[in-house]
């Protein structure tokens, strides 16, 4: 290849020598920090995701431990005198407070002669469901207890 040929093939249309490309381009880099503030974007979504989740999780579990406290408290009880009761505001340790978080209520129904059915409910903040326990308690043959 001669000289002449040789600088025509390195020309462009106008006859000038191509621009040597060094770098990124502006429209290379509006691309790279849009991909990047996309991924960002999903990172700290699925970071709030989580701490909701954590939330929800630990307030289902202190309600959980709440009534099962209760229900160890009712069942140290005369099974003669136990009866349903009405909601009860608590705090997150399952005493009463008047602006408690924590809804307590209890059920009782007679199921069978001297077989009853108890069923402590919880419901706590964001729950789309309360916490419910149930047992069952035989009261005896009556001997022990008014009837």
């Amino acid at each position: 290849m001669n000289r002449i040929s040789f600088r025509r093939a390195h020309q462009n249309a106008a006859g000038m020598p191509p621009r040597r490309r060094r770098g990124f381009t502006i429209v290379s880099m509006l691309m790279a920090m849009i991909l990047l503030a996309v991924g960002l974007m999903a990172l700290a979504g699925a970071n709030a995701q989580t701490v909701t989740m954590q939330t929800l999780a630990q307030n289902r579990t202190s309600a959980i431990a709440i009534a099962r406290a209760y229900m160890e408290q009712v069942r140290t009880r005369d099974p003669w005198s136990i009866e349903s009761e009405g909601s009860v505001a608590l705090n997150n340790d399952g005493l009463p407070a008047s602006q408690g978080t924590f809804i307590r209520s209890m059920t009782v129904t007679e199921t069978r002669q001297n077989l009853i059915k108890i069923e402590v409910s919880v419901s706590y903040p964001r729950g789309s469901q309360p916490v419910q326990l149930t047992t069952s308690f035989f009261r005896g043959n009556g001997l022990s207890g008014a009837q």
